[in-house]
This record gives structure tokens, C-alpha cells and sequence, in this order.
């Protein structure tokens, strides 16, 4: 059995995007994510970039019972298995954190396929595909996101 490297960079970027322009607008956030891999990467990659880091990423187990304004999630999943999203009990900590806003950061394809049935799967498709906004856009539009 091999250990798997559960992070994904491209998400990561997002995160690091999104970070940044919600500190230009002066907003609360954390970040969570359900992988310890991928929360030490981001964490890292905050600290390289100036961002604020201390208390702002968390594994899903660690942030139960917390909140924030707005939450940025990572799910670092876009493959064929489920992972974490297959506990719903956990699953429903990442996605009820957030007092004003949320983006999930994650591959549309995984989501519409593998993860569907998911809660995350179901949140997509009650939200429909308005919700969705490429990485591109949200570089363009940046705080005008929230609005």
C-alpha cells in the first residue's frame, strides 16, 4: 500500500487568489480543507505570499464548532473516489461554517460526476449553474464576486 499525497496546487492557487483579495477588501475568512496535506501546503504558501496565516487554515475535524464570515473551502478531490466527501457528518461541518458567504474550490466534472450524490454534489445542482464561476472570471471580476 502506497500513501497517497492528498494536495492539489491548482486549488491551492485559487485559495491563495481568493486570500488575498478578501484581505484587500478587509473581510473575516478562513480556510478549510479536509486534507492535512493540503492544509500545510496552503498555510505555506501563505506565509510565502505575505498573507495572513495564523489561524486561517484548518482541517475539517479541527474547525468543528467554529464559524467565520466567509469561508473558502479547498476539497482537493477531482479524481474517481470520494474521499472525505463520502462522511456526511463531516462533509456537513466544511459546508455550514460560513455566517455570509462560501466558495468551494473544486473540479466541476468531479463534482457533476463521481461526487453528485455527495452533499457537496447536491449543494451544486440545488444551486445550479450560476453558482459556478471559473478561475479566470473570478480573477476579472474579483471583489465585485461577493456583491
Amino acid at each position: 500500500m502506497h500513501n497517497v499525497c492528498l494536495q492539489n496546487y491548482r486549488e491551492a492557487a485559487m485559495v491563495i487568489s481568493l486570500s488575498r483579495l478578501m484581505k484587500q477588501l478587509g473581510w473575516s475568512f478562513r480556510i478549510i480543507t479536509p486534507y492535512d496535506p493540503q492544509r500545510s501546503f496552503i498555510e505555506n504558501e501563505l506565509k510565502r505570499e505575505k498573507l495572513p496565516h495564523d489561524d486561517k487554515v484548518f482541517n475539517v475535524d479541527s474547525f468543528q464548532g467554529n464559524e467565520a464570515d466567509y469561508i473558502i473551502v479547498s476539497l482537493v478531490r477531482s479524481g474517481t473516489k470520494l474521499g472525505f466527501l463520502q462522511e456526511q457528518r463531516r462533509a456537513n461541518v466544511m459546508l455550514t461554517r460560513c455566517k455570509k458567504g462560501m466558495i468551494i474550490c473544486t473540479s466541476r466534472p468531479f463534482v457533476e460526476g463521481v461526487a453528485c450524490d455527495s452533499l457537496v454534489g447536491k449543494l451544486a445542482e440545488t444551486l445550479g449553474p450560476e453558482a459556478w464561476i471559473s478561475s479566470t472570471r473570478i480573477a476579472q471580476i474579483g471583489g465585485r464576486l461577493f456583491k
